[in-house]
């Protein structure tokens, strides 16, 4: 009678083994497509990767309808991210950088009304809490309601709204800002 027993009434080792070959093929897989790496040292110690900024934004100039800058890089500031964030749908340039501090700061620009980008900009609420100024224009400050998330200061020039962000302090806002309104929009 036991002969005719349904294989899934038969003991466990056939699925522990079944898994075992399952496991053992995805971790080879994984190794050789290299998305993954061990490291003894933690995450916050290892190299910045840098992204083409230039490029990037050569490429968002010709696509949006307000003109774009590329501020320069203060010296040990790398450039590690770039992407389009959309803001009322419309899409936005995005770059963030690494600080030499190893701080991070982003500058969003955009076409679309400062308190749309600064809700838009991730899921944390934030408020205003007084401005600044740099380079004789005035900006506004927003702060999170948490302490996780990031503080955001606001300008509208004629043609762009400016959406600074991060978690670098004041002397690198302001360093990111003067670079910003220094520097001539990208011709496309």
């Amino acid at each position: 009678m036991a002969e005719n027993k349904p294989r899934i009434f038969q003991d466990s080792r056939d699925m522990v083994m079944s898994l075992l070959v399952i496991v053992v093929i995805m971790a080879l897989v994984v190794t050789f497509t290299g998305m993954c790496s061990l490291r003894k040292d933690p995450v916050e110690n290892g190299p910045v990767r840098e992204v083409d900024a230039q490029s990037f934004l050569d490429l968002q100039a010709r696509a949006v309808t307000f003109p774009v800058r590329l501020p320069d890089s203060p010296e040990g500031w790398v450039a590690n991210s770039a992407r389009r964030h959309p803001v009322n749908n419309t899409p936005a340039p995005l770059i963030g950088w690494v600080t030499a501090e190893r701080g991070y700061l982003q500058l969003l620009q955009t076409d679309q009304p400062a308190e749309d980008a600064v809700e838009q900009m991730d899921a944390h609420p934030r408020e205003v809490n007084g401005t600044r100024e740099v380079d004789g224009r005035e900006f506004t400050v927003w702060t999170p309601f948490e302490d996780t998330a990031d503080t955001v200061w606001t300008t509208t020039l004629s043609d762009v709204t400016l959406v600074f962000a991060g978690t670098a302090d004041e002397q690198e806002f302001n360093q990111l800002i003067h670079n910003t309104l220094a520097a001539e929009p990208i011709r496309n």
